[in-house]
């Protein structure tokens, strides 16, 4: 543990990417709770309607994945960071059109488009983090961004689902999206 908060301590930049990280990744665990529980709503609970809502999230980055690393060699890094989250924002505020069975094709377009900027989001990090910190530190650097995943996987659901069990669908979907907001600030 004492590695991790060294190298946050000496590497200013890198401290600020990981926070981005961390906040961008509750948004996406937070954003998934709340829409699976809106397309099961709006489908009557239907599975194949949930499985299409998951497939919306999880095809992405198994389709732009051979793509992202030549997008993120030619362009600057930091803003393709920036871009992927403040995008993300709006894409997120969108789902607060999505208010009926008949605009659940809504929630599958735009869970596509918001994991596909989180399929450019995470090389992006991975391409930029040797440029922020020391060479001896990558493999701890590299440690704690993959530690952060599985722990914001976790926090950011619960989070989401406490949320919207308290305040409603759409008030934690503007939580969501605020997220995207400060990760890219």
């Amino acid at each position: 543990m004492a590695q991790y908060i060294r190298l946050l301590r000496e590497s200013p930049n890198f401290t600020l990417l990981w926070l981005a990280q961390v906040v961008s990744l509750t948004g996406d665990w937070f954003n998934t709770i709340v829409l699976s529980a809106m397309v099961a709503d709006f489908s009557g609970g239907s599975g194949l309607a949930i499985s299409l809502f998951l497939m919306a999230r999880f095809l992405p980055p198994l389709l732009v994945s051979p793509f992202t690393g030549v997008i993120v060699d030619r362009f600057d890094r930091k803003m393709i960071l920036v871009y992927s989250n403040v995008i993300r924002t709006g894409i997120v505020l969108m789902f607060l059109l999505a208010t009926g069975p008949d605009l659940l094709w809504l929630i599958y377009v735009l869970t596509f488009l918001q994991f596909t900027l989180s399929a450019l989001f995470e090389p992006g990090q991975s391409a930029i983090i040797p440029s922020l910190i020391r060479r001896e530190d990558l493999v701890v650097a590299n440690t704690l961004v993959s530690i952060t995943w599985s722990v914001m996987l976790a926090l950011g659901a619960i989070i989401g689902g406490v949320v919207a069990a308290f305040f409603g669908a759409s008030i934690a979907l503007v939580i969501g999206a605020s997220t995207f907001a400060v990760a890219g600030y």
